[in-house]
C-alpha cells in the first residue's frame, strides 16, 4: 500500500508541473481508458481534466489518483 502512496505523490508532482508549465498531459485509468487532456486542477483525492481529443472533448472530468495509472507530459507524435 505505501508503494502506491509513493507514486500517487510522484504523480501529483508531475501533474503540479504539467500544469504550472501550461503543458498538456497523457494519462491512462484503470479502466484503461486513455486521456489526451488539460490539467484544469487537481488535490488530494482527485485530479480535473479537460480532454483535448477523443470522447468528452472539452468536458472536465474528475479523476481519482488512485485510478490513475500513468500520467504523462503529451507529446506529439511525429511524422
Amino acid at each position: 500500500m505505501e508503494e502506491i502512496r509513493e507514486k500517487i505523490e510522484r504523480m501529483k508532482i508531475k501533474a503540479e508541473a504539467i500544469l504550472n508549465e501550461n503543458k498538456k498531459a497523457f494519462l491512462i485509468n484503470s479502466a484503461d481508458t486513455y486521456f489526451f487532456c488539460d490539467i484544469i486542477s487537481f488535490n488530494d483525492n482527485k485530479i480535473i481534466v479537460k480532454p483535448f481529443k477523443g470522447n468528452n472533448i472539452n468536458v472536465e472530468i474528475e479523476i481519482y489518483w488512485a485510478d490513475i495509472i500513468k500520467l504523462e507530459e503529451y507529446r506529439e507524435m511525429e511524422e
